[in-house]
C-alpha cells in the first residue's frame, strides 16, 4: 500500500490545492500498479474521443514514489517532480492520441512543473556527503492533459497523414531543376495520401490541416536534412509545425558519366545516385530507407537527368510506401492485435522485453508506437492467441515484470 503522509511541502499560497489534492491521496487505496491499470483502463475502453479533446486520465491523480540522491532537498524534489509529470505525459501514447513538439515538452514541464505535481518527503537526511530524499510525487493527470491540449502538444494522427518532400537535388555537383521532388509528390498523390503542393501557402487564414502547401521556412524543401542530427530535428519542428505526420528526406545525386555519339547524334549519359528516408515528424525516427543508382542517356542533358531521376524514384518509393502502409496501421492507428503500455522501460529492458515477445510467434511484429520518459507503448501483430503471448510473460524471469492484460486488445506490463 502506498501510504502518504498529511502534510505535502509547499508554498502557502498553494495550501488550498494541496488539501484538494491530499484529501483526494486519502481516497486511494491501490498500489501505484493498480493506478495506472485503471488509467489504462480507462483509456483502452472508452468510447472514441473528438479530434480536438484532450485524453482523459483515470485516476485523476497519479502518484509515483522516488528515492534519490543528490546535492539538496529542493533539486531532488524538482527532479522527482519532473520525472513523474514527463511519465504522465508518456502515457498519452497510450491513448488514440500522441504529441508534437516533444523537443520543447522539456522546457515546457522545467517551466511549469509546480502547476502540476505537488510532493510529500517522508525521509530526508546526509547520506556520503549528498543529500538523500524518500519521496512521493502527485501529478494532476486532468490538468497537465487540459493544458498541453490547449497548447497543441496533444493530436490525433490523421487515418491519411500528410506528407511532405525535404531533397536535395544535383547534377555535376550544381542545383538543378526539382524533377524528382515533384515526381515523389506525384508518387504520394498516385497511392492516395495527403500532400502539401499546389495553393494557401501564403494565406495564414487557412488552417495548416487544410492547406495543399506550406510555407517551409527552415530547412528548405531542397536540402537533404537527413545528414545531421541539427537539420533532421529542425526539419521536424518544422513539419509538425505545418501539421506533417510523416516525410521524406534525402539526396539525388546526378553526374555526367560520359559523351558520345549514338545513331549519329551526340549524347549525354549520365548515373544518378538516389537516397531516401521515410521519417515520423513527432520523433525523428526513420520508419524505411533505401538508396539505388540509375543511368540514362540522351541528346539533350537535362532530358538525361529528367530519365536517370525518375528511374531512381520509381525504384525506390515504392519499397518505402509498402512499409509505410504495413507499418503506419500497425504502429500509429488501431490495427494492430495488441497494445502494450510498459512503464520504468529503459532503452536495454525494452529490448529485452521485446526479444521475450518475438518468442510468441514467429510471424509476430513489433512496432514502437512512443518511448518517453520511463513509459514506452508497442503495437503487436501477430495470427496466434493472446493467450500464447501471456504465457510467455508469465514464464519470463527477466526482467522481471508485472502484467495486466486490458480488454480489449490492451496490456500494461511494469518492468523492475
Amino acid at each position: 500500500m502506498l501510504e502518504v503522509n498529511p502534510s505535502f511541502r509547499g508554498s502557502p499560497s498553494r495550501a488550498p490545492v494541496c488539501q484538494i489534492l491530499l484529501e483526494a491521496t486519502q481516497r486511494m487505496t491501490a498500489r501505484i500498479l493498480s493506478a495506472m491499470l485503471a488509467f489504462a483502463i480507462l483509456i483502452a475502453g472508452a468510447t472514441p474521443l473528438q479530434a480536438l479533446d484532450p485524453p482523459i486520465p483515470s485516476p485523476r491523480l497519479l502518484s509515483l514514489h522516488y528515492e534519490l540522491m543528490g546535492e539538496s532537498e529542493e533539486a531532488l524534489v524538482k527532479e522527482a517532480s519532473v520525472r513523474a509529470i514527463l511519465s504522465a505525459i508518456g502515457r498519452v501514447y497510450f491513448s488514440d492520441l500522441m504529441l508534437r513538439g516533444r523537443s520543447l515538452l522539456d522546457a515546457y514541464v522545467d517551466k511549469r512543473w509546480m502547476d502540476f505535481a505537488v510532493h510529500e518527503v517522508s525521509l530526508s537526511e546526509v547520506r556520503g556527503g549528498r543529500r538523500f530524499v524518500n519521496l512521493d510525487v502527485l501529478v494532476d493527470c486532468k490538468k497537465l492533459y487540459d493544458d498541453l491540449h490547449e497548447k497543441r502538444f496533444i493530436y490525433r494522427p490523421a487515418l491519411r497523414p500528410v506528407f511532405y518532400v525535404f531533397l536535395s537535388e544535383t547534377y555535376d555537383g550544381e542545383k538543378t531543376t526539382p524533377v524528382g521532388r515533384r515526381h515523389l509528390l506525384e508518387t504520394i498523390q498516385n497511392r492516395e495520401y495527403r500532400y502539401l503542393w499546389a495553393n494557401d501557402a501564403e494565406d495564414f487564414s487557412v488552417p495548416p490541416s487544410q492547406k495543399q502547401e506550406v510555407a517551409v521556412r527552415e530547412p528548405l524543401p531542397d536540402l537533404d536534412v537527413s545528414r545531421t542530427a541539427e537539420d533532421l530535428a529542425s526539419a521536424c519542428a518544422e513539419a509538425q509545425r505545418n501539421e506533417v505526420e510523416v516525410f521524406i528526406a534525402g539526396t539525388l545525386e546526378t553526374k555526367t558519366t560520359r559523351k558520345g555519339k549514338l545513331y549519329f547524334d551526340e549524347y549525354t549519359f549520365v548515373e544518378t545516385f538516389c537516397s531516401l528516408k521515410l521519417i515520423r515528424s513527432d520523433t525523428g525516427e526513420a520508419l524505411a530507407s533505401d538508396e539505388v543508382r540509375t543511368a540514362a542517356g540522351h541528346v539533350n542533358a537535362a532530358d538525361a537527368v529528367a530519365a536517370a531521376t525518375r528511374a531512381a524514384v520509381d525504384k525506390i518509393a515504392p519499397g518505402l510506401f509498402d512499409v509505410f502502409d504495413k507499418q503506419w496501421g500497425k504502429t500509429i492507428l488501431r490495427k494492430a492485435n495488441l497494445r502494450v503500455m510498459v512503464f520504468g522501460a529503459d532503452n536495454d529492458s525494452l529490448d529485452l522485453l521485446k526479444q521475450v515477445l518475438t518468442g510468441v510467434s514467429p510471424d509476430l511484429e513489433i512496432y514502437t508506437r512512443s518511448s518517453y520518459a520511463d513509459v514506452a507503448v508497442l503495437t503487436l501483430s501477430w495470427k496466434d492467441r493472446t493467450r500464447d503471448l501471456v504465457d510467455v510473460l508469465r514464464q519470463t524471469h527477466y526482467p522481471d515484470l508485472i502484467m495486466a492484460p486490458i480488454e480489449p486488445d490492451g496490456m500494461v506490463v511494469q518492468i523492475f
